[in-house]
């Protein structure tokens, strides 16, 4: 297959090298390149910015919009024969014949000033890749923010969630993907040089102002908070609960707590992050008979970040998979003296940034959900979704992409559920900042072909950021983000979302072995689905 990037000659950026060799990757397919017509620079006050921001915030080297004249140069120049597909980025009209044109938008704009104008304006951002083979049906993501003021890690996430959705429209060809549209947003007028230049000095400024404020109040962190209640009613069933707070201490806080009960004692798992050390453990927090948590012990440390420890049982073991996204694998840990020592048993999945793993079990083997980041994305943007025939065997990734691109509704927040006959999955909504709020989905779908799923409610915890849910054997679990008190209650809300708007709803398709659904009467998929820790068929 040949493949043509349509670039305007003055704007190169190493985005456009990671989609070419991205496709270049794939067998059987050639890439060429032609420049457009006319050509549309960048602002000279927003590339001055782009460097401002590289210098104050120190942002990491070779993002989205470095300059990459050289290597795009160094691409096939343009062949004589029609190409079957013309990628347009650069968003001036395709002057080439071809069998079929993609050209994506960002919040209805065309090239990279798009998402500067949704950044200038405050709005969230909607990716759309327009293709003639679906004409009026484009393809979409939603990318995350991780600072909405700086220009450079906005655009890094951005445009690699465009370059990972390029590559989803040109493997999913076969099927249809059904991720409905939002609005599009404000329409860009001017963004100039004086513009950009006022709104870096307004964005460094009120920078420097909130980090003042949080010398002056105590900086915001992460806390757990924790409810029992052994007559099986949780916060979906009374939908607002009251929920003790604990805190890390003077050195670290605490996050991602998922609940364990065995030999009829109660624990508490969580990521507590050592200030001194940056970086994150795992420890556990013991609970006594009557609901009152003790200190937080870790019990697990690598050299690099873990976060998120999912715990389950199988087999009579007692297992573990921690977030570990930046050693680039997924291992998984067995108890030798539970709960405080913990041996590396195996490396599930290497080579990927996986972030906040989530198993799903059925008769045939397991399925990994799992947020991945792509290029400069961020770590909350991007499902991808990996199947095994059992705990241990190979991952395979599943799907014509990356199964969901929407920073809403795609990084894990807790394990899966299964409530009156249907299976929940927690998710983070990051669409607003990391930790904004947490939705529960219904999953429609799983199986060979396609994953869909809606969203059916929404926890709120007031004026406080929340980011994982889970629930065992009547002990209730959040993490909260905030200036919260140690021993503080907290009131925690859940409220039933409408389920018949198309915006609710989220799918993809995929290729995969035949999902066979729940292990109904065998004992185990129950209680896997049910809690924060399973056991695995």
């Amino acid at each position: 297959m040949h493949i043509c990037l349509q670039l305007d000659r003055s704007r190169l950026f190493r985005w456009h090298i990671w989609l070419a060799e991205a496709l270049l990757a794939v067998p059987g397919q050639t890439v060429s390149r032609q420049f457009a017509a006319s050509s549309h620079p960048i602002p000279r006050g927003v590339s001055l910015l782009l460097d401002l921001e590289r210098s104050i915030y120190r942002l990491a080297p070779k993002g989205a919009m470095d300059p990459a004249s050289s290597a795009a140069l160094s691409l096939a120049p343009e062949r004589d024969d029609t190409p079957d597909v013309v990628v347009d980025l650069a968003g001036d009209g395709v002057t080439t014949a071809a069998q079929r044109v993609l050209r994506p938008t960002f919040n209805g704009i065309s090239g990279e000033i798009g998402v500067m104008a949704a950044l200038s304006e405050g709005a969230d951002l909607l990716i759309e890749l327009h293709d003639t083979a679906r004409p009026g049906r484009p393809w979409t993501a939603r990318p995350a923010s991780q600072d909405r003021e700086v220009f450079g890690a906005t655009l890094d996430a951005a445009l690699s969630c465009t370059v990972a959705l390029i590559l989803k429209a040109m493997s999913g060809e076969r099927g249809v993907t059904s991720q409905t549209a939002a609005a599009p947003g404000p329409v860009y007028t001017d963004f100039g040089t004086a513009r950009s230049l006022a709104w870096a000095s307004a964005s460094v400024a009120a920078k420097a102002i909130r980090l003042l404020g949080i010398l002056a109040k105590g900086a915001k962190e992460w806390r757990i908070a924790w409810r029992l209640d052994r007559s099986g009613t949780g916060l979906l069933d009374c939908g607002k609960a009251s929920f003790r707070v604990l805190t890390g201490g003077v050195g670290s806080y605490l996050a991602d707590p998922f609940p364990f009960r065995h030999g009829g004692r109660d624990f508490i798992f969580v990521e507590q992050y050592l200030h001194a050390k940056n970086k994150g453990c795992i420890a556990v927090v013991p609970m006594n008979g009557s609901g009152v948590a003790g200190p937080a012990e870790i019990v697990l440390e690598e050299a690099h970040h873990l976060s998120y420890p999912v715990v389950f049982e199988q087999a009579g073991q007692i297992w573990m998979i921690p977030e570990a996204g930046e050693s680039g694998k997924v291992t998984l840990y067995r108890a030798e003296s539970f709960p405080y020592r913990w041996k590396r048993e195996a490396d599930l999945a290497n080579g990927i940034e996986a972030y906040d793993v989530t198993p799903l079990a059925d008769d045939s083997g397991v399925w990994f959900f799992a947020a991945q980041r792509l290029w400069r994305s961020s770590s909350w943007d991007v499902l991808n979704i990996y199947r095994a025939d059992s705990l241990t065997g190979s991952w395979k990734p599943h799907g014509v992409g990356s199964a969901l691109i929407d920073a809403a509704l795609s990084r894990p927040a807790g394990s899966f559920i299964r409530r009156d006959g249907q299976t929940l999955r927690p998710v983070q909504d990051c669409s607003r900042g990391y930790g904004s709020g947490l939705t529960f989905c219904r999953i429609d779908a799983l199986d060979a072909f396609n994953f869909a799923q809606t969203a059916v409610g929404r926890v709120g915890a007031g004026p406080y950021g929340c980011h994982t849910y889970n629930r065992r054997d009547g002990i209730e679990v959040v993490d909260l983000f905030g200036r919260i008190a140690d021993a503080e209650d907290v009131t925690i809300s859940y409220v039933p979302l409408p389920t018949d708007s198309p915006a609710a709803r989220s799918s993809t398709n995929l290729i995969s072995p035949t999902f066979s659904g729940d292990r109904a009467g065998a004992g185990h998929s129950a209680e896997f689905l049910n809690s924060a820790s399973a056991r695995l068929p």
